[in-house]
């Protein structure tokens, strides 16, 4: 018999091998035609750090003239690659993962399937082992044992941000419940997977409510975008400005950075209450009429501004007034009139003082605090006009008395 060695080179999109030249004519051929993590080779998956239980297929091909008997396939393994098994309730590791392929007629294939892990410490990029090949050729029932080394593939995703969108689209200090839109794409080669992403939030940002900085994406395939919604608010006292925000991925309680959202506040009006007349009111008072002088404080316009005078039980009357349009340093003069309850305890009361105003399309609102005195009742008006009359009567009665006094006397003279 004749015999031919030759070299077979078989290549696979997903990872490569090295066939050693083992055929020969009549003889049966087995070699490796394709490699690709995942069980689909029409839509294979891809392997990163820290990766369980994954699969390895190898598909193995006889391109020999015989019927290749008893095949079977053994992968040495090696960092970062790890196959663990458990025995009861042992875990053990092995070294070795070997797998029957069975008979494998002339251009017959069979995929074998090996279940291996992945060192959560791994490094992007290829690694080689060994997959020894061993069969019969039924012919000559011919032992045949091959060495192939095969290249594996293991892929990191690569995050980055896209776009970020925060709704409303401006933010202002003392705004609430914002909820930022963040694109995040995989540039990497592999799929970015069980992804927990977090804001590291500082301030004047926070959370809205627990766990509103954080937002589970599970995996974003590679090229693939995917979007993560936080929801946070903003510090009454927040300067105006751009803030930086870290995104990052939530590990363990290690919090790995993959980009800054660039947050911007901006400038909300500030209104300042220049002075309040009176500021002592009496208990039972009735229609008084409380002005406020309030300045905008801000360099930005506000318009339809309205302001609310927010009272407690003792205390109705007109309670709204509306400034209209209202420039940066510009004051006007709110006017409410007010009723007192006569059951009203002397002393202070701090009263909200509400304003509501567009600003740039956007409504916004804003509350800060008055304090006015009550002071014990006076008397009351009813009573005081009542004296007058009578005093005003008395001294008419006596000045016209005496006036006719002095007339009967000059009669008499």
């Amino acid at each position: 018999m004749i015999v031919a060695v030759t070299c077979l080179l078989v290549f696979s999109s997903s990872a490569r091998f090295t066939p050693v030249p083992v055929s020969a004519i009549g003889l049966a051929n087995v070699v490796v035609t394709s490699i690709y993590w995942g069980s689909n080779p029409m839509d294979p998956s891809t392997a990163h750090a820290g990766d369980v239980n994954a699969q390895l297929s190898v598909v193995l091909t006889n391109v020999g003239d015989d019927v290749a008997r008893a095949v079977n396939a053994t992968l040495n393994l090696g960092p970062p690659l790890i196959y663990n098994y458990t025995v009861g309730s042992v875990q053990y590791s092995a070294s070795q993962i070997s797998k029957v392929a069975g008979d494998l007629q002339p251009s017959q294939s069979f995929t074998v399937p090996f279940t291996v892990s992945v060192d959560s410490a791994a490094k992007e990029g290829i690694y080689r082992y060994d997959l020894l090949l061993s069969y019969k050729s039924a012919r000559e029932l011919q032992q045949i044992n091959t060495d192939v080394m095969i290249d594996v593939p293991l892929w990191n995703g690569e995050l980055h941000v896209q776009n970020i969108v925060t709704v409303p689209t401006k933010i202002y200090p003392d705004s609430k419940e914002v909820v930022v839109k963040t694109f995040i794409v995989n540039s990497g080669n592999g799929e970015a997977k069980d992804l927990q992403l977090k804001l590291d939030l500082t301030q004047p940002l926070t959370a809205s409510s627990s766990g509103s900085d954080s937002f589970y994406v599970g995996s974003i395939p590679a090229g693939q975008t995917s979007e993560a919604d936080f929801v946070i608010d903003v510090a009454k006292d927040a300067q105006f400005g751009q803030y930086d925000v870290i995104l990052g991925e939530q590990t363990g309680n290690v919090l790995i950075p993959i980009g800054q959202l660039p947050l911007y506040i901006a400038e909300k009006v500030k209104f300042d209450v220049v002075s309040v007349t009176p500021t002592t009111v009496h208990a039972g008072d009735s229609g008084d009429v409380i002005s406020l002088d309030i300045r905008n404080g801000g360099s930005v316009k506000a318009d339809s501004v309205r302001v609310e005078l927010r009272v407690g039980n003792f205390f109705t009357g007109t309670l709204t007034d509306f400034l209209g349009t209202m420039q940066a340093n510009e004051t006007k003069t709110a006017f409410f009139t007010v009723d007192i309850d006569s059951k009203a305890q002397p002393g202070n009361y701090n009263l909200d003082l509400r304003f509501d105003w567009t600003q740039d399309t956007n409504a916004l609102d804003d509350t800060q605090s008055i304090t006015l005195t009550v002071a014990s009742p006076g008397v009351p008006t009813a009573l005081v006009a009542v004296a007058l009359v009578v005093i005003i009567g008395a001294g008419g009665y006596f000045f016209l008395r005496k006036r006719r006094a002095k007339a009967a006397e000059s009669a008499k003279k």
